[in-house]
């Protein structure tokens, strides 16, 4: 199942000329006492180039929508090269809305 995340991180990737395939999504329910949401690892490959690292860049100042939530939190955790493929995990913390 895609998940609105995934659908917005593909999309913007995409609008910057850098897709990526998505390997693994998991998702942990979050709750606080006044919030309640999404924990998300997002694991992904892509084509190594300096437009994907400009995305990556980013990835925590990007401005997506996720219909019916926010986006708390969302980073780089891992990144690694080898030959021509870049492969990422992209934590991060929706809030339902």
């Amino acid at each position: 199942m895609t998940t609105r995340l995934e659908r917005a991180l593909t999309r913007s990737a995409a609008a910057a000329g850098a897709p990526f395939a998505v390997e693994r999504h998991d998702i942990v329910e979050w709750r606080s006492a006044t919030f309640a949401g999404d924990r998300h690892r997002l694991v992904a490959s892509a084509t190594s180039s300096e437009r994907l690292d400009r995305w990556l860049a980013r990835i925590e100042t990007l401005d997506l929508a996720v219909p019916g939530h926010v986006i708390a939190d969302l980073k780089i955790a891992t990144c690694e090269r080898v030959g021509d493929v870049t492969r990422f995990r992209i934590d991060g913390l929706t809030v339902v809305t």
